[in-house]
C-alpha cells in the first residue's frame, strides 16, 4: 500500500449533522459528520502536451474502502478515527453510494490529516476515468483508463481546523485524469490499440501508455485542508 497525493479533486466536508428530534439534536452537540464526495476538475495550471486539447474526460468513479481522520485537540487529546465502508463515488456528481459518514468530536484541531484509502485490487478496477480522444482529422474515439491499487490519498493542514455546525471545514486533493495524461501525445493515442472501438489503458492493455500515466498518478501534488 502506497501513501500518495492524488489528482481528482476529492472533497471531504466536515460539518455537524442536522437531526430532527430533541434527543438527536442533543447528540449532534457531541459529534460531527465527515462526508466524502468527489469532483472531477481540470487544473488550469496543469502542463499540457499535444494530446491534451483533444482528450477530455467526463465520467468515472473511485472506490473507497477506508477513511482515517487524525488531529490534535486544544486539551491535549489526539483524535484518531478510522471508518471502513466500501463505497463508490461518482467523479462527476460527487455522490457516494452508499453514503460515507464519519462521526468526529467537534472542536479545533491541529496537525490534521485525512487519509482516503482506495479499494484493494479486485475484479473491478478501483479507479476508472472515461472520456473521448479526438484526433487531428476530427475522428472521435472513446477512451477508458482503469487503475487497480490500494492507494492512500492524503490531505493535511498546517493551520488549525475548527469543526462545528457554523464553520464546516473542507479537505481537497487534486486528482485529475487530464494531468495523468498530460505527457501522452496525440501520436501515442493514434497508435494505441482499440478494444471494441475503445482505447483501453490498463495494466494489461496499452501498457506503455498505462505505465506513463500510472507514474503521473503516483506523483505528489498540492493538497489543501481548510
Amino acid at each position: 500500500m502506497r501513501r500518495i497525493k492524488g489528482y481528482l479533486t476529492i472533497t471531504a466536508i466536515l460539518s455537524m449533522g442536522l437531526l430532527s428530534s430533541c434527543e438527536e439534536q442533543q447528540a449532534t452537540q457531541n459529534q460531527g459528520n465527515l462526508k466524502i464526495s468527489t469532483r472531477m476538475v481540470r487544473s488550469s495550471t496543469a502542463p499540457m502536451q499535444t494530446a491534451a486539447p483533444m482528450l477530455v474526460f467526463n465520467s468515472g468513479y473511485v472506490v473507497v474502502r477506508e477513511v482515517v481522520f487524525d488531529g490534535d485537540m486544544a486539551d491535549g487529546r489526539t483524535i484518531s478515527i478510522t471508518e471502513e465502508l466500501i463505497t463508490t463515488i461518482d467523479l462527476v456528481s460527487g455522490i457516494a453510494n452508499p453514503p460515507f459518514l464519519m462521526d468526529i468530536p467537534p472542536g479545533t484541531y491541529t496537525s490534521v490529516n485525512l487519509g482516503i484509502e482506495i479499494q484493494d485490487e479486485t475484479a473491478r478496477p478501483s479507479v476508472v476515468a472515461e472520456g473521448m480522444f479526438t484526433n487531428a482529422a476530427g475522428i472521435a474515439t472513446p477512451i477508458r483508463f482503469e487503475f487497480n491499487s490500494g492507494e492512500v490519498f492524503e490531505a493535511n493542514s498546517d493551520e488549525p481546523v475548527t469543526l462545528s455546525a457554523a464553520t464546516p471545514a473542507t479537505a481537497k486533493i487534486t486528482f485529475d485524469p487530464h494531468i495523468w495524461f498530460s505527457t501522452i501525445t496525440a501520436a501515442q493515442l493514434n497508435n494505441a490499440a482499440r478494444f471494441n472501438g475503445v482505447i483501453v489503458v490498463s495494466e494489461t492493455r496499452n501498457t506503455g501508455i498505462f505505465n506513463i500515466v500510472a507514474d503521473r498518478l503516483d506523483e505528489a501534488t498540492e493538497s489543501d485542508f481548510r
